[in-house]
């Protein structure tokens, strides 16, 4: 070699993996879901969070889902998602969630659904995205790209004075091929994965009103509206704004949520909670004598929240904890199974009428009870037989009051159990005309993926 020849020093390069975030495979294991199911995806989170919504506001919901060859918008009669959340929602390095931390019989708590949807047009698109949020008599018109410079996602916000709530999701058209006839070329053609799923979109949509009687849906798919009345727009169950139960609680879900508050308030300047603060937010230890009970049992007077970590402060003293939540339990009664709620007989027998079954075929049943580990679960079940006898068999399923498009109970204890092999045992194949509903409500769900798409059985 040359005495002459230059020599490269290498440079350690730092590359943001925010852009991870945005690429289609990562998208696929953030939602759970592959790009053709995204519309799917994409409905049942925005439902679910308008469903939250109007239920912390103390009213009954109003929804309407609106599908167009470019476009999916939810929109609902509550006070929409608030600008600052907004700017939050577009910080790829954090999730922003209310529920995440908490355990409690919520439709989601994986912090990162509205992420994901921003995201979405732009990885269908490759050059930039758009989704509109309105809420709190602002619309935010958000365009979402990414810094190629920087390597990392970019958001420009639009705001404007609008009246409403919604999300509207605007959806690329997509590349695909088709030979037209006799002509050996090949013709490209933009087409929308949205008229393919409209009518799994319906059907998912269409879902929610069979788990949630408050509910009043309308839906407009390519111009073709239905209306579904809410059967009892007084219904009431647990709701996202209900306090949680300690005896819903393992220590290390305690440490959860009492990280998240630290955190909370380290980051945004608020003085630091005290145990006693942290424990009146709990069903059942409102009570002032109740607090104190607690706090001279665990000897908390007086104590901040971070005198349950560790002397560095980068653990928990797992021990306090412990007694922390034992204390919390002994005052507190556990939660009733008639508070979780149930959808109930008359609504379902309601719902089941108008899919056109059989005349004496409807049958229900409930089941309510204590697991092992003391959690409450309430299951609800029913059936009938479809006056057409060539119709399809139709599966309604659904965990704390959120429809699924994919059977979620895929294990239910036991080698090879599962609803759908017990179908199969019962002759209650895809081409059996039936209609069968299976719902389960609990407050600590346990998925097998992030997409909350298969119940891990308990």
């Amino acid at each position: 070699m040359s005495a002459e020849a230059s020599v490269l020093k290498r440079t350690a390069f730092s590359t943001s993996r925010l852009l991870d975030f945005v690429s289609e495979k990562e998208l696929t294991l953030q939602c759970g879901y592959g790009s053709r199911d995204w519309p799917l995806v994409a409905v049942k989170e925005l439902l679910d969070n308008a469903l939250d919504a109007c239920e912390e506001q103390g009213i009954a919901p109003e929804i309407t889902v609106t599908v167009d060859e470019s476009s999916i918008t939810v929109a609902d009669n509550g006070t929409g998602i608030p600008p600052d959340v907004v700017d939050r929602l577009l910080d790829f390095s954090i999730r922003v969630s209310s529920r995440e931390a908490y355990v409690a019989p919520d439709r989601g708590a994986q912090g990162n659904a509205l992420k994901t949807i921003v995201a979405m047009p732009f990885v269908l698109d490759g050059g930039e995205g758009r989704v509109d949020i309105a809420g709190e008599g602002v619309l935010n018109e958000i365009t979402f790209c990414v810094d190629r410079i920087a390597q990392r996602p970019a958001a420009d916000i639009s705001r404007s004075e609008k009246e409403g709530s919604f999300v509207r999701v605007h959806w690329p058209a997509r590349a695909s091929y088709r030979d037209p006839g006799s002509d050996p070329v090949l013709q490209v053609v933009l087409e929308s994965d949205l008229r393919d799923r409209a009518a799994e979109i319906c059907s998912l949509a269409y879902g929610f009103t069979f788990l949630n009687p408050h509910l009043s849906l309308e839906i407009d798919s390519f111009g073709t509206v239905t209306k579904i009345e809410a059967s009892d727009p007084e219904w009431r169950k647990w709701t996202p704004s209900s306090p949680t139960s300690p005896h819903w609680y393992e220590p290390e879900h305690l440490e959860r949520l009492i990280g998240a508050y630290i955190t909370h308030d380290r980051q945004n300047g608020n003085n630091e909670r005290t145990v006693r603060e942290f424990v009146s937010e709990f069903k059942g230890l409102t009570s002032t004598i109740k607090q104190k009970s607690v706090l001279a049992t665990t000897g908390l007077s007086r104590a901040p929240l971070a005198k349950l970590l560790t002397a560095g402060g980068r653990d928990f003293d797992h021990e306090k904890v412990g007694q922390l939540l034992a204390a919390m339990r002994t005052q507190a009664k556990p939660v009733t199974l008639k508070a979780l709620g149930t959808i109930g007989r008359a609504h379902l027998a309601a719902r089941f009428q108008d899919r056109g079954i059989r005349e004496g075929s409807f049958e229900y049943r409930k089941v309510s009870s204590l697991g092992d580990d003391g959690l409450p679960q309430v299951t609800e079940v029913a059936f009938a037989a479809l006056e057409d006898e060539t119709s399809d068999r139709e599966l309604f399923t659904g965990v704390n009051w959120s429809a699924a498009w994919v059977n979620p109970f895929r294990t239910l204890g036991g080698y090879g159990r599962s609803l759908d092999s017990m179908m199969t045992a019962r002759r209650l194949s895809h081409d059996q005309a039936i209609v069968l509903l299976v719902h389960v409500a609990h407050p600590r769900v346990q998925y097998a993926d992030r997409g909350k798409s298969t119940v891990l059985a308990r």
